[in-house]
């Protein structure tokens, strides 16, 4: 066995391999990322290339665990105790083998690319943050409260998804995998603001906002009317495409009851965003987002991407006369052909928003 130190932002994630296993383990990140490895805000500014030189950074050992292993198990508990703390924590680790080959997790764009963890020998350093703590300590708050109030707080929606990962929160404790942890988190705080959202007085204004970042345009249109969402997502300009099939889920006043199949977590990731910006200005509107990938893009670094960059989109609105002037000018900005936007969406095809109530 070997020994090995180094700091962790700290960043706990917990990839899964196959369905049946989750890898759980820190990640050790070299000191020129280290302030940056787990903030997508900084992101949002860089290309895809230098985001993946950003992940793919230090080392990264994992464990392999059954996802029903019991919360309390001692390697668990110190990841997770790690994972609560704020700032850069040092860790010394032991690892049991090198793996022959890294192992890259698709999801989240990080290459496990240490070895096999042994234990956790010693961690130091990181602040405490009294408002983790509080939901840590309180075993008879269910999860999605304690995501609600992090949330309320002001606690990153990054770190609340990595505190559901590593069993945190909640009455009934357990292990997710990072990508599940980071669409509930998305999925319970845009589902509470909505049911506020729909309260507000409606949207009387046509407004288009649109960013792009690391290879994905993202054009958010707001109608007026009641609370509607819909999102779709083109990878036309990559594959080379112009009329190709486009993923499309929505909702309506009413909401959704089961996952977004096509757009999947991409959905609400631009959802979380959308109900955020409509909290903050207490209005509610229909919503259509599309999402363009063209090959700046390298595939499977997050759905973060989306999640900023629908942020990035609201703060640069560009007011529209009437509905068909916007959706036209949101065409003209996209390589995907307007007859395939349309083929899939159920809002735009429509001769009148209005028919909807």
């Amino acid at each position: 066995m070997d020994i090995v130190n180094g700091f962790s932002p700290p960043y706990v994630y917990l990839p899964l391999i196959g369905s049946k296993k989750l890898l759980i383990g820190p990640s050790l990140v070299n000191p020129d990322v280290l302030n940056v490895y787990t903030d997508p805000k900084y992101w949002i500014r860089l290309t895809s290339r230098q985001v993946l030189y950003i992940r793919r950074s230090g080392k990264a050992l994992f464990k392999p665990v059954d996802p029903q292993i019991d919360i309390n198990e001692s390697s668990v508990t110190k990841l997770r105790e790690i994972s609560l703390y704020s700032g850069n924590v040092e860790v010394e680790l032991e690892y049991i083998k090198r793996r022959p080959n890294a192992i890259f997790d698709p999801y989240e764009g990080v290459t496990l690319n240490g070895g096999e963890l042994g234990r956790i020998i010693h961690y130091t350093g990181g602040v405490a943050d009294r408002r983790i703590e509080k939901v840590y300590e309180d075993k008879d708050l269910l999860a999605k409260d304690a995501v609600l109030y992090l949330h309320n707080s002001g606690l990153s929606v990054y770190k609340i998804q990595q505190l559901l990962s590593v069993g945190a929160l909640g009455t009934k404790r357990k292990l997710v995998a990072t990508r599940w942890s980071i669409t509930a988190v998305d999925s319970i705080i845009s589902s509470r603001l909505i049911d506020e959202i729909k309260n507000y007085p409606e949207l009387n204004e046509h407004y288009l906002g649109e960013s792009y970042v690391v290879g994905n345009r993202i054009i958010v249109m707001m109608f007026p009317g009641k609370f509607y969402y819909e999102m779709m997502e083109s990878w036309g300009p990559y594959f080379g495409n112009r009329n190709p099939k486009v993923a499309m889920d929505y909702e309506g006043f009413l909401g959704r009851t089961n996952y977004a199949e096509e757009v999947e977590g991409a959905y609400y990731a631009a959802r979380y965003s959308v109900a955020k910006y409509l909290k903050e200005r207490m209005r509610q509107a229909k919503v259509v987002v599309l999402l363009e990938v063209d090959r700046n893009w390298i595939p499977n670094l997050g759905v973060w991407r989306v999640r900023e960059g629908t942020e990035l989109a609201l703060k640069n609105l560009k007011k529209f006369e009437d509905e068909n002037a916007m959706i036209d000018y949101a065409f003209s900005k996209t390589y995907t052909l307007r007859k395939s936007w349309l083929s899939s969406s159920f809002l735009l095809r429509q001769k009148s928003l209005e028919s909807f109530f």
